[in-house]
């Protein structure tokens, strides 16, 4: 070969090294893929107008999901209802366990009026959830989360209130009916059986005499739609894969997961027209490391 040619060649190869593509890798934000399941318990908000129901009459779960997905889609918030309320989401790709903050629940709650809702995942087994795992949360050494906890709502024609429910133990109370909220019925008619079974949270409701007002206290960390200062940015709360436990509280050691449920966590209510604890969502999804060409 001549020495022009190598010139040549020596030249090419310099251009291509000026020219090539630089790369680097963020963090991202992305939406869970799909709501695959909405079932609320009873509530001031479910089958309201002021919730995006509107004029539509849900009576069927697959109606529920599309009205899910269109409210979160836009950053809407969706009502879980009373305690055991909850909704589903899936990602179309595992989100790996990172041992950091790997997920996310957009909620709408502020200072003094946290609604903490209990955040469980699941492994995808031949195409729907597998076992449930919850996350662990700043209550769980509290002596007043109550574990295999289970209530049952009925429907009231009582005057002033909306549905009626007793648990497992010797509790019992009522949904009330909220002037501002006047739809016909606080049930979710597409809920075949409004018998619901989680983790409820101790309650976190107080009345604050001097600012004649009802104070939602923020849990310290590990629940949605909860003002927390150490997870939240926001109105985000972010969680850890790594903080899945079993239904012994024993480390559940996942690689990833597929699907994300959050719940309301509260079984309680507050008076001056704020009625039932009632976890509200607005979004849920995961955070990936991804490569980026520049």
């Amino acid at each position: 070969m001549g020495k022009y040619a190598c010139l040549l060649l020596l030249a090419a190869a310099a251009a291509a090294c000026n020219t090539s593509e630089k790369t680097s890798t963020v963090e991202v934000e992305e939406p869970a893929s799909a709501v695959t399941e909405y079932t609320p318990a009873p509530g001031q908000f479910i089958n309201s107008t002021d919730a995006g129901f509107g004029d539509r009459t849900i009576t069927t779960p697959e109606e529920a999901v599309a009205y899910a997905e269109e409210r979160l889609s836009r950053g809407l918030y969706v009502s879980l209802g009373g305690w055991g309320g909850y909704i589903v989401a899936e990602f179309d790709e595992p989100v790996a366990n990172t041992g950091g903050y790997d997920l996310y629940v957009t909620g709408n709650a502020f200072d003094g009026s946290s609604e903490p809702g209990v955040v469980w995942v699941a492994v995808r087994e031949n195409g729907a959830p597998g076992t449930w795992y919850r996350l662990r949360g700043s209550e769980d050494d509290n002596d007043e989360t109550l574990y295999d906890y289970e209530a049952t709502y009925a429907p009231s024609d009582e005057e002033g209130i909306a549905a009626e429910w007793h648990d497992n133990g010797d509790g019992k109370g009522t949904i009330d009916r909220i002037g501002v909220h006047s739809q016909a019925s606080y049930v979710p008619a597409w809920v075949p059986s409004l018998t619901y079974r989680g983790v409820r949270l101790p309650d976190n409701v107080t009345f604050d005499e001097a600012a004649n007002k009802y104070i939602m206290t923020a849990f310290g960390w590990g629940y949605a739609d909860n003002w927390s200062a150490t997870d939240r940015t926001g109105a985000k709360n972010r969680f850890r894969i790594a903080d899945a436990v079993d239904a012994d509280g024993q480390p559940a050691d996942l690689p990833q997961i597929d699907y994300v449920k959050v719940q309301t966590g509260i079984n309680a209510k507050a008076g001056n027209g704020v009625g039932e604890i009632s976890t509200e969502v607005c979004g849920i999804g995961c955070y990936r490391t991804v490569t980026r060409r520049e």
